[in-house]
């Protein structure tokens, strides 16, 4: 009987999460652009689309960054642990909306998952 190699992991490097950090924010920001009052405009009313697009944003944008935070964290640790994985998976399923963006760094097209239909 044969040993196998152990399976070798992706880990992401710190480039490669505040490239995805800052494309995933610069979607939230460009579709926030409805939403931005000017010269103390009142705030959409609740419940209305234009709130809703605000809070998609703000949560999309909270989730991204704690997701990065995450792996900052651990991408520090000598060992890191399966947080690194699924913070990772998280941040390619989110920026998998995009794939065909033409923004989007050409790297991370080999790493998105399979789109199905």
């Amino acid at each position: 009987m044969t040993e196998s190699a152990p399976f070798q992991r992706f880990l992401p490097t710190w480039e490669q999460v505040a490239a995805l950090r800052d494309f995933i924010h610069g979607r939230t920001y460009a579709a926030a652009a409805t939403t931005i009052r000017l010269n103390g405009e009142p705030p959409p009313a609740p419940g209305s689309a234009l709130a809703r697009v605000s809070e998609v944003n703000g949560a999309l944008y909270e989730v991204t960054s704690q997701l990065c935070r995450r792996l900052y964290g651990e991408l520090e640790n000598a060992a890191p642990g399966p947080v690194v994985d699924a913070s990772w998976d998280a941040l390619l399923t989110i920026t998998a909306a995009w794939r065909d963006d033409p923004e989007l760094p050409a790297w991370v097209s080999e790493l998105l998952p399979v789109q199905r239909h």
